[in-house]
């Protein structure tokens, strides 16, 4: 268990490191900027053989993996699933673990989705910070160490997966087919080291003979808080409508307005997007726009009874509204999101939605208490049986491995942080001997874009944004992290 504060031949080490990001900054913005152009969003119903997520992303993998190659690291392909970068000769392998697909654009960006922005020391472009930033820090890493001749017992071997915005069956496959390395740092976190993530339950919710709510449209992913809901109503545009709209009370104060359409009246309502897993900068749009239908008196009693359940059901983000309001101290409380709403058959509303469970809790009995609610509801919104329960991710934090990054990361940052949990779900959760390591970071004045309307600049939101300076400083972090892993490690040979 590393305690010690740095020693003389680290601090040696780590001075080296700072020349060395001045001299390929632009190189690495560049080559980020050709991946950002890549809408590598992981479509499984585009499936090929070699491309089991579709077209774009084996675009981007392959771009990565070609990148590798023109640096001198030695690649390997795995089927579609996933891409592989080694460096070293050595039996065992250390990994490096992030993903190159991202989640759909979305609606409301300032800049353009897929086209690297740089403003100051600001990157712009989805996938950014989620993942692609980090994926190529990476590669970046391995770089750094080869130029620096640090000798190692183990090869690192970065693994980028395809599918991790998805069901994670990038590397669901990997760890039954793939050389599954020794010991992992999945690169999709936050500063410092995560030891316990959320249950997460994927599953959509179905409304038949839904009426006027079948045309409720809104967000693109289940993990995703949809900005913006809309439905059309066939109905004129009048003076009393707006007052009403105008006098709205309550998520809906503020937030909705009409538009006139040769069909009728365009409802629109405005919320704040982000990830589901961290819901507190953010408003769902979708039960906005409900509160304000239950208001303004426009459906039927059918139709009026169904809106008012799916805004109770979804207006809070931690659960009440479904008898889930769970906490626990390891993780904290439970997140629930409707993500993306939309009609696939007519007079069928379809609710893709998202929970994330604390790690004391089960996924069957969350469902439980949730088929139980909606019952009491009619039983006419119901959950498809098709859905996925992945259970939570818990590493003890008494781990030596665990202690030997946190301590790394307080050392070199001078700081006393703790191992954190979150509702976020990585690669730690399916691939084995994985842990959640940065190179994210809390946001403060300093690495906050204050350029971007509220609640843009987010992971999953519109505008996502990369602080450059604090990305770049997780680098003597992972070089000092690996080659005091790579010692740990061989010591326990």
């Amino acid at each position: 268990m590393m305690t010690a504060p740095l020693n003389e031949q680290e601090k040696a080490l780590l001075s080296q490191v700072e020349p060395w990001i001045s001299q390929h900054k632009e190189q690495l913005i560049g080559e980020l900027a050709q991946w950002v152009a890549i809408p590598s969003i992981s479509r499984a119903d585009l499936a090929k053989p070699g491309a089991p997520f579709g077209p774009e992303c084996v675009k981007v993998l392959d771009h990565a993996l070609n990148l590798a190659k023109q640096a001198g690291f030695r690649t390997e392909e795995h089927e579609g699933y996933a891409g592989s970068i080694i460096f070293g000769d050595h039996a065992q392998d250390i990994g490096l673990v992030s993903h190159l697909d991202v989640v759909p654009a979305g609606e409301n960006w300032t800049y353009p989705p897929f086209s690297l922005t740089r403003r100051d020391d600001f990157l712009i472009g989805r996938g950014v910070s989620d993942n692609k930033g980090p994926a190529i820090l990476d590669l970046y890493l391995l770089k750094l160490i080869r130029d620096l001749k640090i000798p190692l017992h183990h090869n690192l071997r970065i693994i980028y997966g395809l599918a991790e915005e998805t069901n994670m069956a990038d590397l669901r496959w990997f760890a039954e087919k793939g050389p599954v390395p020794r010991l992992s740092i999945v690169t999709d976190g936050k500063f410092p080291v995560n030891f316990a993530q959320k249950g997460q339950i994927s599953f959509t919710l179905e409304v038949k003979e839904a009426g006027v709510l079948a045309g409720l449209s809104a967000g693109n992913a289940s993990n995703s808080v949809p900005a913006h809901a809309e439905i059309l109503l066939d109905i004129a545009l009048t003076t009393a409508l707006e007052q009403k709209i105008a006098a709205l009370q309550g998520p809906a104060t503020g937030r909705i307005s009409a538009r006139k359409t040769d069909k009728g009246v365009l409802l629109i309502a405005k919320g704040k997007a982000g990830h589901a897993a961290f819901p507190d900068p953010t408003l769902n749009a979708a039960p906005v726009l409900l509160s304000a239908l239950v208001q303004l008196e426009l459906l039927s009693t059918r139709e009026h009874q169904l809106a008012s359940s799916l805004a109770r059901l979804f207006v809070s983000p931690f659960g009440e509204g479904a008898n889930l309001a769970l906490e626990d101290t390891p993780s904290g409380k439970l997140t629930l999101n409707g993500g993306y709403w939309q009609s696939s058959t007519e007079n069928t509303l379809l609710i893709h939605s998202d929970i994330r469970y604390p790690v004391t809790t089960k996924g069957p009995e969350i469902l439980n208490t949730l088929q139980r609610q909606l019952a009491e509801w009619g039983g006419d919104i119901v959950i498809q049986a098709a859905l996925r329960d992945v259970p939570p991710f818990y590493w003890p934090e008494s781990d030596p491995v665990l202690r030997l990054l946190q301590d790394t990361w307080n050392q070199i940052t001078e700081r006393h942080d703790a191992p954190y949990s979150m509702g976020g779900v990585t690669h730690s959760k399916v691939l084995p001997r994985a842990i959640t390591f940065g190179p994210g970071y809390a946001r403060t004045a300093e690495n906050a874009p204050d350029f971007l309307p509220e609640g843009h600049g987010l992971p999953h939101g519109a505008d996502e944004t990369l602080h450059l300076p604090t990305l770049l400083n997780a680098l003597p972090v992972y070089l000092l992290a690996l080659v005091r892993l790579d010692r740990h490690l061989a010591e326990q040979s």
